[in-house]
């Protein structure tokens, strides 16, 4: 009896113990339950078959080929239109560029609608400023220096230009006059003979005296000039005796500030 009942009362708490552990199982998966429901459904994802993506990777390839080969084709036939174009094209912007290109301004554009004297006058003052620019740091000692062999040296240079300004100042009034200037046709052997003549009374002066003497000579004829009046025109051109006197002064003044140039240049002076 008594194993009996030891056995009985061992087997009931053995089922206890088991209905216990039932029921927590049961709760776990109650709660597993719950927790699934609560999160949103996703779709199962699907693992392709080996044969439908060998199929779909071969028409992805192919379609790309096509699609290539149109593209490549017609990148031909429009490189090819564009290449029959281009000359054209090309031929109609070269004219469009050279109609709108605007003309280029003057080089000098304070000369432009300048009355003839006052054309003059900037032509003589630009053509002094070279003469200026040729001794510029010139010493005395080098302006001794003949530019050649029988050459005037660049003082006697300088000097040569005050005499053919102050040549000017003497006749300017008779050319105004209609009378034409006393060089007015004579040989270079008797022109040099001339300036040798005019030359006596200054080639006593010093490299200084010269300089100073090229700026104020210049600055009386530059006032005598603008004392004619500017009308009638024709007096500053060619065929008057004044205008032929003076139209060839800036001429005569570049001459000489190139030589002086060259010389120094040749000479390292």
């Amino acid at each position: 009896m008594t194993s009996t009942a030891g056995r009985r009362l061992r087997g009931r708490a053995a089922g206890k113990r088991g209905g216990k552990r039932k029921a927590r199982a049961t709760a776990k998966r109650r709660a597993r339950a719950k927790v699934r429901a609560s999160r949103p459904k996703q779709k199962p994802k699907r693992t392709p078959k080996a044969r439908s993506r060998a199929r779909r990777t071969a028409r992805t390839r192919a379609t790309k080929r096509a699609t290539g080969a149109a593209h490549t084709r017609g990148a031909k036939r429009a490189t090819g239109a564009a290449r029959k174009a281009r000359p054209r094209l090309e031929a109609v912007a070269g004219k469009k560029r050279r109609a709108a290109r605007p003309a280029p301004p003057p080089a000098f554009p304070q000369t432009a609608g300048a009355s003839a004297r006052s054309q003059l006058m900037f032509r003589m003052v630009k053509a002094r400023a070279s003469v200026l620019a040729a001794v510029q740091g010139m010493s005395a000692a080098t302006a001794e220096r003949p530019l050649g062999e029988g050459k005037w040296t660049v003082r006697e240079t300088i000097l040569h230009l005050v005499a053919r300004d102050r040549a000017r100042l003497r006749e300017m009034e008779a050319a105004l006059r209609g009378i034409r200037p006393s060089w007015d046709g004579l040989d270079p052997a008797l022109q040099a003979q001339v300036n040798e003549e005019d030359l006596v009374p200054l080639r006593a002066q010093s490299w200084e005296d010269a300089q100073r003497l090229l700026l104020t000579t210049r600055q009386d004829l530059m006032e005598a000039v603008e004392s004619i009046p500017e009308d009638p025109a024709e007096v500053w051109g060619e065929e008057h005796p004044l205008g032929w006197m003076f139209q060839r002064l800036p001429a005569h003044d570049l001459h000489h500030a190139d030589i002086i140039k060259r010389w120094r240049t040749e000479q390292g002076a």
